[in-house]
């Protein structure tokens, strides 16, 4: 099975900051990833945290993302290494862990990641989300930490984190959020972060490369679009 392909594209493009477009599929269907991969993603999520994915259905979807070429990324439902381990042997071509509270967290996870792999850790890809307040004190830290290849940041759990019930519009969050941006694109460390049709050039324009969005936003996105046309 050869992983290296999709997975040494990704990072290649994220460590020269070059904006890619990675979407959660949002269903667990094979023949969606088919879909989505051809509509010009650069990486697909298949969502265990909020999503409904089984086991044998991400073996799948990983299967059809490996077909057409397109890196294939899981995001585990907790940090627990156990849980790292049995969804890294699905054949996707990397994960996103989220839950990080801090530093030891996020060092328990490079830990676990590299510890399932059994040599292949340069053919798969590991992103964290930085989701908690309590880790915008190690920006420094976290943009110096080379076995990570993307910090993604969860702005909606990050504003519940410091009080503000997922309004990451607000002036603190907001801020928080730039200047996460800036200190990890300083250290060399590529950005990821949550975009909405209309925002996508302004994160761009921040340094952010890692661009998520979700295919239910597409769909309803293209829905609209029709039904505006039908309502003339």
């Amino acid at each position: 099975m050869n992983h290296a392909a999709p997975a040494h594209r990704l990072r290649a493009h994220l460590l020269k900051h070059e904006p890619q477009l990675v979407l959660n599929v949002d269903h667990p269907s094979a023949g969606l990833v088919e879909a989505l991969a051809r509509s010009g993603a650069d990486a697909l999520m298949f969502d265990t945290e909020q999503g409904s994915p089984d086991i044998e259905s991400l073996e799948n979807m990983a299967r059809a993302a490996r077909l057409h070429g397109v890196c294939s990324l899981i995001r585990t439902f907790n940090l627990e290494p156990w849980a790292i381990e049995r969804l890294m042997h699905r054949g996707a071509d990397g994960i996103i862990v989220p839950r990080a509270e801090s530093l030891d967290d996020v060092r328990r996870i490079v830990a676990s990641f590299d510890y399932c792999l059994s040599g292949e850790r340069a053919d798969r890809i590991l992103i964290v989300q930085l989701e908690h307040a309590a880790l915008l004190d190690h920006l420094d830290e976290l943009a110096q930490m080379r076995d990570i290849d993307c910090i993604f940041i969860g702005p909606i759990d990050l504003s519940k984190s410091m009080g503000h019930r997922g309004a990451y519009d607000q002036v603190e969050v907001a801020g928080a959020i730039q200047n996460a941006i800036r200190v990890l694109r300083q250290g060399g460390m590529p950005v990821g972060m949550l975009v909405k049709p209309g925002d996508v050039a302004p994160w761009v324009r921040l340094g952010v490369s890692f661009l998520y969005a979700h295919a239910n936003d597409l769909l309803n996105l293209g829905a609209q679009a029709m039904r505006n046309q039908i309502d003339l």
